[in-house]
């Protein structure tokens, strides 16, 4: 037997209380200040490889590729290698 009625959506909790919002609040605004930086650096660091470093950690990236993962059939892989196609094309 069915109902026409429907039962209203329950509430669901806050997913963060009052502290953990200052929290997360304090995470972002400190983020905004070093994310900058650490890009920076990161830059700095990826202009200063040699091309047998860059070769070396690409090798080290695809050995990150576990083709057995469930829903993996290759779609990282693919798209970092479109990455170093367009890299290597400028």
């Amino acid at each position: 037997m069915s109902s026409d009625r429907t039962d209203p959506p329950a509430v669901a909790p806050p997913l963060l209380d009052v502290e953990g919002r200052a929290q997360a609040k304090r995470w972002l605004e400190n983020w905004k200040r070093v994310g900058p930086i650490l890009e920076q650096e990161r830059w700095e660091r990826v202009r200063a490889l040699t091309d047998a470093d860059a070769a070396r950690d690409a090798l080290r990236l695809f050995d990150l590729w576990q083709p057995d993962w469930p829903t993996d059939d290759g779609e990282e892989l693919l798209l970092h290698q479109r990455v170093f196609t367009r890299a290597r094309c400028r």
